[in-house]
């Protein structure tokens, strides 16, 4: 049986959306900002240490970007979830996911047990 989803699980779940979304684009513009500067940077060897720092600074942006992705992807498969009447079953065993787990982390797919077996692997 799925969880009873609230107005309030669904409005945070689409305000977490909007957010990450707004923070894609920045990261986006950021690489691309990183991506010029860098390539600007390159044939000047008289700036190594700065272009290994701008370097990082790219590969961090990268790393970040990755991530909101992957946290994006993960808010849509909830909302998802919450229309095909799926939202609160774990994906892996298939028990409800206990309501405090849901509003502290609303996009949770597993309960805590198979998300732990998971992150163990």
């Amino acid at each position: 049986m799925p969880a009873e989803v609230s107005k309030k699980q669904i409005e945070k779940l689409v305000a977490i959306r909007e957010k990450l979304k707004g923070n894609l684009v920045r990261l986006e513009e950021d690489l691309e900002t990183a991506q010029r500067e860098l390539a600007e940077e390159a044939g000047n060897d008289d700036r190594i240490s700065e272009i290994a720092s701008m370097a990082v600074g790219r590969e961090l942006d990268m790393s970040l970007e990755k991530n909101v992705r992957l946290l994006l992807v993960r808010v849509e498969e909830a909302l998802e979830a919450i229309t095909s009447g799926n939202y609160g079953i774990c994906r892996s065993c298939g028990k409800k996911i206990p309501k405090e787990r849901l509003e502290a982390l609303p996009y949770a797919s597993q309960c805590v047990e198979c998300q732990r077996r998971q992150e163990t692997r």
